[in-house]
């Protein structure tokens, strides 16, 4: 299994948890895999960077395109469900190393750090979650 591949224009917020007028620390498209760095704003999240970077402080998903960084989006929060145009009912998705995208847990290699972040419902909606620890990396 490979990498989701979300059109922005897909990307539809159905319920739950979300931060409205969020800074963005660097442009990305609806449907990114974001993490909430140190001083507040929001940056593509990858699991083959830093513990931050892997969603240590917090994780969610660009609700809209942010062309630049300093652009004000909402940010999809654990427990949110997303309509995303993809994905496959009961599989566990985390940050992947593609800046930005969700990857099955399958896919991870060697010393990945494992950041589980969405789980499929259905065949085109996410529901986000987050368990973030720093012991989870990949031998």
């Amino acid at each position: 299994m490979a990498a989701l591949s979300i059109a922005a224009a897909s990307v539809v917020y159905q319920s739950g948890p979300v931060a409205t007028d969020q800074l963005a620390g660097e442009a990305f498209i609806a449907g990114a895999a974001v993490y909430q760095a140190n001083n507040g704003t929001w940056l593509k999240a990858q699991c083959d960077g830093t513990a931050i970077e892997a969603g240590a402080n917090n994780t969610g998903m660009a609700l809209a395109t942010a062309d630049a960084a300093n652009a004000r989006v909402s940010i999809a929060l654990p427990g949110a469900e997303v309509t995303v145009g993809t994905g496959t009912a009961g599989v566990v998705y985390v940050i992947a190393r593609n800046a930005g995208s969700f990857t099955p847990v399958a896919d991870m290699l060697s010393t990945d750090k494992v950041t589980p972040v969405a789980i499929g419902i259905g065949s085109s909606k996410l529901q986000l979650t987050r368990v973030y620890n720093a012991g989870s990396v990949l031998a």
